[in-house]
């Protein structure tokens, strides 16, 4: 699959080239970034280099996963964070997103996902039927960004995932291309419905 770059009105979706090694090692060495995400701990420049020169080509050319720096359209050269939709495979993806500390708190996210979510859900885009979002509990944030996209949540899986080395447990929601794309309360935990 060749890469597809996406637009919103802020934002620009791009795979990441090697312009943003540095932003990307500086951004995934935050301890949030660290907790609620598979990326490398501590993460080093060479991470990054792999993330960009190895993983990101190869999910693209052999069809697995779509992976996109978040930049804005003003500022193209910049780096917000990174989206992406991996493990496709039988018309489903996971989700998966990180943003730089400065970043959060503007919507980027939620922007960013609107536009992958369509390409995701159009037949011309990937024509998937489901997108599962999967995270560490205590992950509010992604949580709330899940639960305003219109994923349900679907329960916890117990032991459902491996970070760090170790077995932990993983709230689960998914959301299916016939489904609305709007805030979805039920079953979420509590603390994931404020804004």
């Amino acid at each position: 699959m060749t890469p597809v770059d996406l637009a919103s009105p802020r934002l620009l979706l791009r795979a990441p080239d090697e312009s943003p090694i540095d932003a990307i090692a500086a951004a995934c060495a935050d301890p949030a970034i660290a907790r609620y995400t598979v990326v490398p701990s501590p993460y080093r420049r060479s991470d990054a280099e792999g993330f960009v020169r190895d993983h990101v080509p190869t999910a693209w050319n052999g069809g697995s996963g779509c992976v996109w720096a978040i930049r804005p359209a003003a500022e193209p050269d910049a780096l917000l964070g990174m989206i992406g939709l991996e493990s496709i495979s039988d018309g489903s993806a996971e989700l998966g997103f990180w943003l730089a500390p400065a970043a959060r708190g503007n919507g980027y996210v939620d922007e960013a996902l609107a536009a992958v979510l369509d390409f995701g859900f159009l037949p011309e885009g990937l024509n998937l039927q489901r997108v599962q979002w999967r995270a560490v509990p205590g992950n509010l944030p992604s949580a709330r960004i899940a639960r305003r996209a219109g994923f349900s949540y679907e329960g916890l899986s117990r032991l459902g995932g491996v970070h760090r080395g170790t077995r932990v447990d993983l709230w689960v929601a998914g959301l299916l291309a016939t489904d609305p794309r709007e805030p979805r309360d039920e079953g979420w935990p509590p603390n994931s419905l404020a804004p």
